[in-house]
C-alpha cells in the first residue's frame, strides 16, 4: 500500500525539478481530476506554480496566494494531500496506483557493461563508456585505438579469451579475423586471441549474439552453441542460446549458412539456411526451420524489443535480462497474452512496461528489482 511519505518524495521531487516525465504526467493528471469542476482557468504557467505550491501548502497551510484566481484550487490540493482517504488516496490506489509505482520505481535501461577474461585469469571490467573493443595482432583496444592493456610485445601464439556481459549489459567485439559481434545482455563469447595457424575460426557462445562474419573458405568461421555448430558461408545472422529458453535460434540475415545438432544422436548432414530463414534446436537436438521477421530477430541489436506474436512470459525474460530485474507472476496474472508491436531498448523500465499493459488486461509493479506481473 502507498505511504504519505512516498507521496511526499514525489512532490519533493517536483519541487526540485527532478521529476521524470512520467511522474509529472502523473501530478498533471491528478491536478486535472480534482481542478476539473472547478471553474478556473490555468494557463501551463499558472499550473506549474500551483503544483510547486502544493508540497509548501501541506507543510505550512499558511500559503503566500500570489494569483487570487488560484486560491480555491489550492486549498482543495492542501485538503487532498491531506486526507488521503479520500479523494487523492482514493485516486491514486484506485484510478492510478500502477503508472505511480511505475514511475516511482522506475530502472533504467542497460547499457554498455562488460568483463574480459584473459588467458591467464585476469578479469578486466570493461569502459561502459566506450562502445566495444577490438583485437588484432594479439593487441587489445577500445574501438577507439586507446588500449584495454598494453601491447605485449613478441605475443603471437593463440590465447583464448572471453568477454562476458551482465544482465543489463551489451558489447561489441571485433574480432582478430574482422569479424564484427554485437554480444547482448547476459550473454558471453570465448574466442582466440588470434586466428592464424588455425584451421577454422571457431567461438563458443553463450546467451545471445549477431555476427557479420569476413568470409574465408580455407578458413572457416563456426560457432558453437551447447546444441549445435553453426558455420558461416557469408553470412550476417544472430544466435540466440539462453539457457533458459526452450531453443537455440539461428536466423540468417543474408548470405549463406548451415546448422548441425550436436545433440541429435542421428547423423545427419548439417542445413543450410536461406535469407530470412530461422533454424530452431529443441533440447532433444531436433532442427526446425522457418520463414520469420528478420527485424524481430535482431532488434536488440537497433535497440528495441519487436515482438511479433510473442507470449507475455518470453517478452518478460527478454526484459529481465535489459534491466537486470527479477519477474514474479501472481496467480490471477494473464500469462497468455501475445504482443505485437516496438518499443525502444533506450527506454525506462516504466515506458515499456505501460505499453504492454496498452495491449491487454496486465499490469504490473515495481518492488525494488522486481516485477510483479498481475490481472
Amino acid at each position: 500500500m502507498m505511504q504519505q511519505e512516498e507521496i511526499d518524495q514525489l512532490l519533493q521531487k517536483y519541487h526540485k525539478g527532478t521529476c521524470t516525465a512520467t511522474e509529472i504526467a502523473f501530478l498533471e493528471s491528478w491536478y486535472g481530476q480534482w481542478n476539473k469542476d472547478i471553474p478556473i482557468a490555468l494557463t501551463a504557467e499558472e499550473l506549474h506554480e500551483d503544483l510547486l505550491s502544493i508540497k509548501e501548502m501541506t507543510t505550512t497551510l499558511q500559503p503566500e496566494i500570489k494569483h487570487k484566481k488560484l486560491k480555491q484550487g489550492l486549498l482543495v490540493a492542501a485538503s487532498l494531500f491531506l486526507i488521503l482517504s479520500t479523494g487523492l488516496y482514493f485516486y491514486i490506489h484506485v484510478k492510478n496506483k500502477s503508472a505511480y509505482n511505475l514511475a516511482l520505481h522506475d530502472v533504467k535501461p542497460g547499457s554498455n557493461k562488460a568483463i574480459v577474461t584473459l588467458a591467464n585469469g585476469q578479469k578486466l571490467n570493461l569502459n561502459n563508456l566506450k562502445g566495444g573493443i577490438v583485437i588484432e595482432d594479439s593487441e587489445l583496444t577500445y574501438n577507439d585505438g586507446t588500449p584495454v592493456i598494453p601491447a605485449q610485445k613478441g605475443t603471437e601464439q593463440s590465447e583464448p579469451l572471453t568477454v562476458s556481459t551482465p544482465k543489463g549489459g551489451q558489447y561489441q567485439i571485433t574480432l582478430s579475423d574482422g569479424t564484427r559481434v554485437w554480444l547482448n545482455a547476459a550473454s558471453s563469447l570465448k574466442f582466440p586471441s588470434t586466428f592464424s595457424r588455425l584451421k577454422e575460426r571457431l567461438v563458443e557462445l553463450s546467451g545471445e549474439a549477431y555476427f557479420e562474419v569476413k568470409y574465408d573458405a580455407k578458413q572457416p568461421f563456426r560457432v558453437k552453441t551447447p546444441t549445435q555448430i553453426a558455420e558461416d558461408l557469408g553470412t550476417a545472422f544472430n544466435i540466440n542460446s539462453y539457457s533458459d529458453e526452450s531453443y537455440t535460434k539461428t536466423t540468417l540475415v543474408e548470405g549463406s549458412m548451415q546448422v548441425q545438432s550436436l545433440k541429435d544422436n542421428q547423423v545427419r548432414k548439417p542445413l543450410v539456411l536461406k535469407p530470412s530463414q530461422q533454424a530452431s534446436i529443441n533440447a532433444a537436438g531436433l532442427i526446425n526451420i522457418s520463414q520469420v521477421n528478420t527485424n524481430e530477430a535482431i532488434g536488440w541489436k537497433n535497440e528495441n524489443f519487436i515482438f511479433d506474436g510473442e507470449d507475455l512470459k518470453s517478452a518478460m525474460r527478454k526484459i529481465s535480462r535489459w534491466y537486470n530485474v527479477e519477474i514474479v507472476y501472481e496467480s490471477n496474472a494473464n500469462s497468455n497474452l501475445i504482443l505485437e508491436g516496438l518499443v525502444s531498448r533506450k527506454s525506462n523500465l516504466s515506458e515499456v512496461l505501460k505499453w504492454i499493459e496498452t495491449v491487454g488486461n496486465v499490469h504490473f509493479e515495481i518492488k525494488e528489482r522486481r516485477v510483479i506481473v498481475t490481472e
